[in-house]
């Protein structure tokens, strides 16, 4: 099966770098820096479970792409034999081309939404619920497809401001999750790696920070009982003994909105050095969320302190542009 999944821009590396590890032999047809096209033999059920994806689709039906109008029509013609398996007794039809929604030729768009009622026994309707029919075409890749959007469940708010679910998974998939991980995020704020590190198995899950006392309150109980929380200067870390923690995943304060309590520099020497100490001096993971303007500092840091970058990822957060550093001891 063929399937075409969207994520937070900037991260295609490390999506294509982590999608097997929730879907079985997937083959990359096609990628850029906020989407995917791969193909599987796990079922959508699979598909719609990976949590850094923002909307995953199947793809019914592909043409080569020239013309767009062209295009749909030969998309509408494919269906004319086929069936479709209605999942809703609606269905509405979306054109995303290039990155924008986009409007096409009124025959064009008649006959494929003809095709598809006839196809599933759908009801095709303007706006509203329903099932989601979506024609894509990606910039560099040389097909135009038919998809059907996957409904997805719904997740609980986030504070504002805070990580996105989507960006916090793959942060926290890009350390390579072991079961036998002591996991420590400590700027832990509104708990956005440490939540989504639950999803892997680990010896141990733990929240640090200063502010616990004021942020605490936000985890319901059934979270908490699966976190150990800590009220800890991050630059000391008293509650670890050396060598004890196996991946670091945070979102340092950045500088650019907060005090901090150090010159930027200053600061981020003293968090690599303790991250340093805490970190197994052998196998020890970080995987660090930094703001743009101080990713070259914070590097500098890293590599002074025995922590070896691997990758690094420009991303957006809340619309702030930032750097992800994926690395360890001896990092290649």
């Amino acid at each position: 099966m063929r399937y075409y999944v969207q994520f937070p821009a900037g991260t295609g590396e490390l999506v294509a770098a982590s999608i097997g590890s929730h879907v079985d032999r997937p083959e990359i047809v096609y990628a850029d820096d906020s989407s995917l096209i791969f193909e599987s033999d796990s079922g959508y059920g699979q598909v719609v479970r990976i949590p850094f994806v923002k909307n995953s689709f199947s793809v019914i039906a592909d043409v080569e792409r020239r013309d767009v109008d062209r295009g749909v029509m030969e998309l509408a013609e494919s269906l004319r034999y086929d069936g479709l398996d209605a999942r809703a007794d609606t269905f509405r039809v979306m054109f995303h081309v290039d990155g924008e929604l986009i409007a096409v030729g009124s025959r064009a768009k008649r006959a494929l939404e003809t095709e598809i009622a006839y196809a599933s026994g759908q009801r095709m309707v303007g706006r509203g619920s329903g099932e989601e029919y979506w024609v894509v075409g990606r910039t560099d890749f040389d097909h135009l497809m038919l998809c059907r959007r996957h409904i997805r469940p719904k997740r609980s708010a986030k504070a504002a401001g805070a990580i996105s679910h989507e960006l916090s998974s793959l942060l926290v998939a890009a350390s390579k999750p072991r079961a036998d991980d002591v996991f420590l995020d400590p700027f832990a704020g509104s708990g956005s790696f440490p939540l989504a590190r639950m999803s892997f198995p680990a010896r141990r899950i733990v929240y640090s920070d200063a502010n616990l006392e004021r942020l605490q309150g936000d985890f319901p109980a059934g979270i908490r009982d699966g976190i150990e929380f800590l009220d800890e200067d991050a630059l000391a870390l008293p509650s670890f003994q050396d060598d004890e923690v196996d991946v670091i995943v945070t979102d340092p304060p950045w500088g650019e909105y907060e005090d901090l309590p150090l010159a930027l520099p200053e600061f981020l020497g003293a968090m690599a050095r303790s991250f340093d100490r805490v970190l197994d001096a052998r196998t020890g993971r970080f995987v660090l969320l930094i703001a743009r303007m101080a990713a070259e500092e914070a590097e500098r840091a890293l590599r002074a302190n025995r922590l070896a970058i691997a990758s690094e990822h420009e991303v957006l957060v809340n619309g702030h542009p930032a750097t992800v550093f994926v690395g360890g001891r001896g990092a290649a």
